[in-house]
This record gives structure tokens, sequence and C-alpha cells, in this order.
């Protein structure tokens, strides 16, 4: 059996971050709405407060000018801290000077003048006043316009320290729930990860013990052929068992994610491919098909030479496997920018247009008659995706039936050294 993994998958690391990233999202956006509505409601209630303050100063100076019109303290006499109180007889300096903005506001007292009353905002943050001003009849004779007017500087102040302890709380509440949120996506993944680790111990053990009978069967089905060599049964049996096997292996090295935890390192990617594609030349040729390889010098990606060297191999043999007799396969790595390209290119059956969008998905395959002959499991390119998952790159693939397939591989450059291409080598 093996022994559990200690240390948490990538894959659960980077689910555990998206639902903490949601919680904080949403619980953010509770917050915003929440401490919003709050300080719309603190800001109206208190904008309120003012007006009905103003409006009762002005009903009182008002009572008290038409009481005794004659006397200039009647209206003075409120005109005390936080209002300013103007009355104003004379109508036509209230309408010549009704473009002015200082106090008394003319522009406001014409308005009253000609409206009835009126009620305004004048200025911005701490230099705001709110002027209210309404005409005085007695009876159908206007007696006068008088203005009520007070600073909002203090409950301005008041407002802009309420807005900052609402985003200091707000600031402390997502830290809070980034922690929470942290800890509750793992106690909620835990059950998923334990089955996710139980299932790739059952297919790790699972392929091992499949090993063994498997290469027994081979054993003796070689042994048969070699008596009876033109036995149709016993090479069928032969392509099953090493299909069989492909296919364990296959599922071995999903479940090991190979080196997912092993510290990554600075890697020759063009050596790699070179390796890789040298150790495919006796299957090319056993098929008939030429393949060739051309690299850039100097290409060092961060990351696991055995895995790259799996990837090559996986899109390579790929390639051999849908290319007919005569055909020809070629590898290309080149810098590109800030990365390095993996080009392998065949001129095969070619992948149905529709087929495309699912090559990476596990145990698919676009034509099981095909698949089935050349000994394909439907694991090799999802395997191949994974692994270049882990090196921070992405794979594309574009195919023409009856013309040929490219897969291109984009990996992220540890360090470039312009050089030249190497020459191909072909096998």
């Amino acid at each position: 059996m093996h022994s559990a993994v200690r240390t948490e998958s990538p894959i659960f690391t980077r689910a555990r971050v998206k639902l903490t990233a949601w919680y904080v999202i949403v619980l953010g956006g509770v917050l915003v709405v929440l401490g919003g509505s709050v300080y719309a409601i603190v800001r109206e209630q208190t904008l309120a407060n003012i007006d009905s303050g103003i409006k009762l100063t002005a009903a009182r100076a008002e009572n008290a000018f038409l009481d005794d019109p004659t006397d200039p303290n009647s209206v003075n006499r409120f005109s005390r801290s936080p209002y300013t109180v103007t009355a104003q007889t004379n109508f036509y300096e209230i309408r010549s000077q009704s473009h002015s903005r200082s106090l008394p506001d003319m522009a406001s007292m014409w308005a009253a003048y000609t409206r009835g009353h009126d009620h305004r905002s004048v200025g911005s943050g701490s230099n705001e006043l709110r002027i209210y001003s309404v005409r005085m009849m007695r009876g159908d004779t206007i007696a006068g316009i008088l203005q009520v007017a007070r600073s909002t500087s203090p409950e301005q102040d008041s407002l802009s320290k309420l807005f900052g302890g609402l985003l200091l709380c707000g600031a402390a509440g997502l830290v809070l729930a980034a922690l929470g949120g942290w800890f509750l996506a793992g106690r909620s993944l835990a059950p998923v990860k334990a089955a996710f680790e139980h299932q790739k111990e059952f297919v790790a053990d699972a392929s091992h013990e499949l090993r063994t009978p498997l290469a027994v069967i081979r054993a003796n089905a070689e042994y048969l052929t070699m008596e009876q060599p033109d036995n149709v049964e016993l090479r069928e049996i032969l392509r099953e068992t090493d299909r069989l096997s492909s296919l364990v292996d296959s599922l071995l090295a999903l479940a090991r994610d190979q080196d997912a935890e092993a510290p990554m390192q600075l890697v020759d990617l063009g050596h790699e491919v070179q390796d890789a594609v040298a150790s495919l030349q006796h299957l090319a040729e056993d098929r008939g098909v030429t393949l060739t390889v051309s690299t850039a010098e100097g290409l060092l990606v961060k990351g696991h030479a055995e895995q790259l060297r799996q990837l090559v191999v996986i899109l390579v043999d790929n390639a051999l496997r849908y290319t007919p007799a005569g055909g020809h396969v070629h590898v290309q790595v080149a810098p590109d920018g800030g990365s390095a390209l993996i080009t392998v290119h065949d001129d095969g059956m070619g992948i149905p247009e529709q087929a495309l969008g699912h090559v990476f998905e596990r145990f698919y395959r676009a034509d099981e008659a095909r698949t089935r002959e050349s000994g394909g499991t439907g694991l090799g390119l999802a395997i191949a995706q994974e692994l270049v998952k882990q090196h921070g790159g992405r794979i594309e693939v574009d195919s023409t039936v009856d013309i040929g397939t490219t897969f291109v591989v984009r990996i992220p450059l540890a360090r470039t050294q312009a050089r030249e291409p190497s020459a191909a080598v072909e096998a």
C-alpha cells in the first residue's frame, strides 16, 4: 500500500483558494451593500435633522418678523450658531444680486420670491451650507424674504469618521472572512480529498497487481507464437495484452501524479526532447515512419526532466500511432518570446473537427475501431495535458482529416540564451 500524501495536492489547493475567494467576494458584496445602506441612511437622517432645525428656526424668525417688522432685532436674535438668519425687504437688490454666491444667498432668495420657498445646498465637503429661503406674506402683500443658512461641517466630519470606520470594519471583516473561509474550505474539502486519495491508492495498487498477470500472459503468448507463428488468435492476444499494459501504465501515471510534489529544477528542454525522440526512433522504424527533430540550444525551463520526457514521448507516440507507413513526424523546439514551443507535427490521418474539443478528455476516442487497432487507451493526451499544466504551460491542437495533426506545447522559459536552432536530426 502507498503511504498517504501528507502535503495538499495542487488540485485541492486551487479548489480551496477558489472557495475562499468566492466566500470573501460574497461576504465583501454583503458588507458593501450593508455598509453603504448604513451610511446612506445615517446621512439622509442627518440631513433631515438639519433641515428640520432650519425650517423650525425659519418659522420662529418669520413669526417674530411679522409681529414687529420695524424691529431689526426681531430676526437677528435668531442668528446664532449654528444658524445664520437674514431678512431682506429690498426686492430690487435681491433681483440684481441673484447671481451672488455670498451670504445671504440672493439666488435662493430670488427663487423664494418667485416660487414661495427655496431649499438648496451650497458648497461641498466641510464648506457645505444648507440654505432655506421663504417668502413672508402679510395678507396678500409680500413683506420680505427670510433666509436661514446652516453649515454642515460638524455633520460632515461625523459622516467622514463613520465612513472611515465602516471601511476599517469592512477590511477587518474581509481578513477574518479569508481566514475563516480558508479553514472552512479545508474542512469541507477534507472528505473529498480523502476519497480522492483512496481512489488514487486503489488505482495504483490495482495497476501494480495487474502488471504481473499481464506480463505472464504476454510471455506465454510469445512462447506459443514462436511455435505457431501463423496463429491469428495468438497475435490478437499479444495486441490486446499490449493495449492493456499501456492502459495499466497510464492509470498508474495518473494515480502517481509523478513527482508532483518534488521541487522543480532548471531543465534543458532541447536536450530532454532529443533524448525522448531518440528513444522512439526504433518504434518509428518498425512502423515505417520517418521521425525527425530540431531543437534550439539553451532553452531552460523550470520543471521535472522525467515529466518533460514523458510529455514528448506521449505526443510522439500518439503521432506515430496515427501516421501510416511512409509518413513523417517532425518534432521542433524553439523559443517564442518568454516561452519555449514544442511542436509535434505529423502527416497522418488527422482528427475530425468535432473531436478536437474532446481529445484531452480521459478515455475519449475519436474512432473506436482505429484506436483499438493502434493500441491506444484514450489516456495519453489527458496525461500530457496534466503534465503541461504542472509546468505552467498550455497545449493546443490543430488538425485536418487526411492531411495531418499538429500539437503545440507552450512552456514558460526560466532563462533563454538566444541561439540558432540546431540542425534537424532525422531517424
